[in-house]
């Protein structure tokens, strides 16, 4: 079977603040509930009876809910590749998988918490993201009647790590950053943000200046500020860095066009001529695709479409006749770009 929501979705066409450079805005609260171990000392039995809890709480509440061992294999690898559950979450069949019909929401349960209640929408959004993660948080607590969170006055929501209690909260935005990987700027960016007490992660690509650079920014780990608080904190830190990449596209593309325009121009040509991909090498091209489009080089492809083939290409096709996965890739690059073109500007530059 599959499933599906608004969270396991591409991005829909919109105005989404920053998308330029901020792809995506994720937000997490977990809640354990009161008088239950937690999930790493559960029994099967006690296992089964918090998921059997949850699950209900979550179908009264209008999500949709599947076992995962009944999920097909490409919903599983789309729900691991658009982040939705890590892929050992995955692994245990009997895990569930939810997902709010009409939301940008989700939820984890048994993981490291009873319950991680998760939204992320493109751009940067933090504030909206957690307004869909404090409604879910309230309507299922209604839901769940005589089992509330746990939570005592002096310290917070009780979490199973003692240094997590508190909010709960997590959060994080991705960042696609080639301008300042290419102009070798990236570590001096991101340095700023970790002396500030954010934590910086790579996802797909390092910081080598192949322009194929996605840069998680999150909170610390154990935050305790109020949840709007540090949520503003954050934005405002994704903002600056933003703000560093825009200038340093702007400054290749004025000073010194060649090595953004090479970047550009070769991945608009491996992806509609390239015949077998690797998954490290269309996220290459996804980057200088959606850099292209950004910068108005390129055109005839949404900046929407163009970030969404990154967890699109990643996801596991269904092979037939023997063709290796890296030439499925490849063919479905090629067709996603095929209106794909240089600006009237570009052409012979």
């Amino acid at each position: 079977m599959t499933l599906q929501g608004p969270a396991s979705m591409p991005p829909r066409l919109g105005d989404h603040p920053e998308y330029d450079v901020v792809v995506r805005s994720y937000v997490q609260a977990d809640r354990n509930m009161v008088g239950t171990r937690f999930p790493h000392a559960l029994g099967p039995d006690e296992a089964r009876d918090s998921r059997a809890s949850l699950g209900a709480a979550a179908r009264a509440c209008g999500y949709s809910v599947a076992r995962v061992g009944d999920l097909d294999a490409p919903c599983r690898s789309n729900l691991a590749e658009r982040e939705l559950y890590s892929r050992p979450y995955l692994l245990d069949d009997d895990n569930l998988a939810v997902l709010k019909r009409d939301s940008a929401a989700w939820l984890a349960v048994n993981d490291a918490n009873h319950l991680s209640m998760r939204a992320a929408l493109p751009g940067l959004d933090l504030e909206a993201a957690w307004d869909i993660v404090s409604a879910a948080d309230d309507q299922l607590s209604d839901c769940l009647g005589d089992r509330p969170w746990a939570f005592d006055t002096g310290i917070g929501y009780i979490m199973s790590e003692a240094s997590r209690c508190g909010s709960g909260l997590s959060a994080r935005v991705t960042l696609h950053a080639p301008g300042l990987a290419i102009s070798g700027l990236a570590e001096t960016a991101f340095k700023r943000a970790m002396e500030a007490g954010f934590v910086v992660s790579g996802s797909y690509s390092s910081l080598a200046a192949s322009g194929g650079s996605l840069f998680d920014l999150s909170l610390p780990y154990a935050c305790r500020d109020p949840e709007r608080a540090a949520l503003g904190r954050l934005s405002s830190a994704a903002r600056a860095i933003a703000e560093y990449e825009r200038r340093a596209r702007a400054e290749l593309l004025s000073a010194s066009p060649w090595d953004i325009l090479d970047t550009i121009g070769r991945a608009a040509g491996k992806a509609a001529g390239a015949r077998l991909l690797s998954r490290d090498e269309a996220a290459d091209i996804c980057s200088g695709l959606r850099l292209g489009l950004a910068l108005g080089v390129l055109e005839g492809l949404s900046l929407e479409d163009a970030t969404d083939l990154w967890p699109a290409l990643r996801v596991k096709p269904a092979q037939a006749d023997g063709e290796p996965e890296a030439a499925l890739r490849a063919t479905s690059l090629r067709r996603a770009v095929a209106g794909l073109r240089f600006s009237q500007g570009y052409i012979d530059v």
